[in-house]
């Protein structure tokens, strides 16, 4: 039986969303106010520009904030001008947002449809994605998946050598979660394999388990809760993953509060800050109230300071 003791540090925060970044080190700085530093401008890089333009296109510009790099927390999203609580941080139009119903509208909808039994919602994302990323320049997605990781460092990701370093408690978790993740590939052959007229290269060597396994942590780390109305046509798991770019550039830190849902009434997933960000600072979201296995395991980071982290501890 494990023991689950908690540390609490000097200052706290809450709320919640989801993601992971490419070029950072497992053990991250998250935000902390003590440590804020100016970043530095990157919205002048291509892929940012393509990004901007592909936006613009969705009806989409945004006016507060701007791509950049930070000392120690990599690349993320600075204020242009100072934050104020309950300002909205951002407000992204659905036509941005990649669902389940982007798929279903896509070339792969059809396939989708006649495949028994039905399909998950992830398993239609993933498909998505690794068909998308295939096609390349091609893709209409293409400036998205541009300023996506090409590796994560989600526990599931790395060598099995790594993984025995782990923690006790961490390690079983990243075993169990291997597991799930060779089964999900396993099972999903035979839908990729009904693929095969859209492709004229064998699927087998499109649909890889690298292939799905990046495309499980781009879902997995990055996309923002957003429950969908099930459907005939997939599984009867929830529907709830919604992948949002730009936004998905917005950094964890335990220390913030943020309102952040879909609003049905304006069709735009909308971010609201319950505290004050000044003008040139990294602006932050609250994955959840996790501690540092959580972080980890789910989004392949920790940071240094945790106002949740925790110590697991065998009893007797």
């Amino acid at each position: 039986m494990m023991l689950r003791i908690i540390l609490r540090p000097s200052s706290s925060g809450s709320r919640s969303l989801g993601r992971c970044r490419p070029e950072k080190p497992l053990w991250r700085r998250s935000g902390d106010a003590k440590e804020l530093q100016a970043g530095m401008n990157e919205s002048y890089k291509p892929e940012f520009i393509e990004l901007k333009k592909w936006l613009k296109d969705r009806k989409f510009e945004d006016a507060n904030l701007i791509p950049a790099r930070f000392p120690g927390t990599g690349r993320g999203l600075m204020s242009k001008t100072s934050l104020q609580a309950g300002q909205m941080i951002i407000s992204l139009p659905e036509s941005c947002l990649l669902t389940t119903d982007t798929v279903i509208r896509s070339y792969l909808g059809a396939y989708i449809a006649k495949w028994q039994p039905p399909p998950s919602p992830l398993l239609a994302l993933c498909a998505f994605l690794v068909s998308e990323k295939h096609a390349g320049n091609q893709s209409p997605w293409k400036p998205y998946l541009e300023v996506l990781p090409e590796a994560y460092t989600c526990p599931v990701c790395l060598e099995p050598e790594v993984v025995n370093l782990l923690p006790r408690p961490l390690k079983a978790k990243a075993r169990e979660q291997r597991t799930h993740v060779r089964e999900f590939f396993t099972s999903s052959r035979g839908f990729f394999s009904s693929l095969q007229p859209l492709f004229s290269q064998a699927v087998e060597s499109i649909f890889s388990h690298s292939a799905l396994l990046w495309a499980w942590c781009t879902v997995n780390t990055r996309a923002v809760y957003m429950k969908r109305p099930p459907r005939p046509c997939l599984s009867a798991e929830p529907d709830t993953y919604a992948l949002a770019p730009y936004l998905d550039l917005l950094n964890h830190s335990p220390r913030v509060q943020v309102k952040a849902a879909f609003n049905e009434e304006t069709r735009c997933y909308e971010i609201r800050t319950a505290t004050s960000c000044r003008k040139h600072e990294e602006v932050f979201i609250c994955y959840g109230p996790h501690d540092n296995h959580r972080l980890l395991l789910e989004y392949g980071f920790v940071p240094v300071r945790n106002p949740h982290a925790c110590v697991y501890v065998s009893e007797g």
